[in-house]
């Protein structure tokens, strides 16, 4: 800043002139002041306009982390609480009046070959007698239709250590009978054997057991398993 030099006179006119360069000089600082540049200016202003919050993210971070610290708390606590134990109160069933289980008046159904056969019976525990059934034709019965030429017409004696091959119980002789023929043709081991037909009671009910006779307990074994093997069934008597 200069001063003009001067006399005495000249004091009152330069220090108006001093005077009014100071106030431009004073007027042009707070222009200055209020032309404020931008990258010194504060973030508030920005804010207050809509702008990015850093503060949001930490409240929302803080409450996870409450949230978390909460649900971890609670198993924490229920983790090791045992489940209520079921306490028996010594309460019975009521059983109903009267057989829980009867034998129905009619069962309905069919009889099938087999029916009263004492096999399942003797694997129960149970045994039975059985007796030779009353007939004209002596024992043991021979079927006279088959006319093959390894049976004898007459009556033969049973060897003593003779074995039976059961091969089915029937409910009626005839139907032992022809069930001996189909048994012949299928079964080759019955080839040479004779047979015979014991009448039994079982459960009250009369079958007609068919056996077939081996001269020995060897030979009926052989026989009973080439029967089983061709997809049959039969047991030593």
């Amino acid at each position: 800043m200069n001063f003009p030099a001067g006399g005495k006179d000249g004091d009152g006119i330069e220090d108006a002139e001093f005077e009014e360069t100071l106030e431009a000089e004073e007027q042009l600082a707070l222009d200055d002041d209020d032309d404020a540049l931008p990258w010194l200016e504060d973030d508030g202003d920005y804010e207050d306009e809509g702008g990015f919050d850093a503060r949001l993210i930490w409240i929302g971070l803080v409450g996870l982390v409450i949230i978390g610290a909460l649900l971890f708390g609670a198993w924490w606590v229920l983790r090791d609480r045992p489940d209520a134990e079921l306490v028996a109160d010594g309460s019975t069933i009521e059983a109903p009046d009267g057989p829980y289980k009867e034998r129905p008046e009619n069962p309905g159904g069919r009889e099938v070959a087999g029916t009263g056969d004492t096999a399942f019976e003797v694997a129960e525990g149970q045994s039975t007698r059985g007796r030779l059934a009353d007939s004209e034709v002596p024992a043991p019965s021979i079927d006279m239709a088959q006319g093959s030429d390894d049976e004898d017409d007459g009556e033969e004696a049973v060897p003593s250590n003779a074995v039976y091959v059961q091969i089915g119980a029937f409910t009626s002789r005839s139907d032992a009978d022809e069930a001996w023929v189909n048994a012949r043709g299928r079964y080759s081991a019955l080839s040479g054997l004779r047979s015979r037909i014991v009448e039994a009671e079982v459960n009250g009910a009369t079958v007609y057991r068919l056996q077939a006779i081996a001269p020995n307990r060897e030979a009926g074994d052989t026989t009973c398993r080439a029967i089983r093997n061709a997809g049959g069934d039969c047991y030593i008597r």
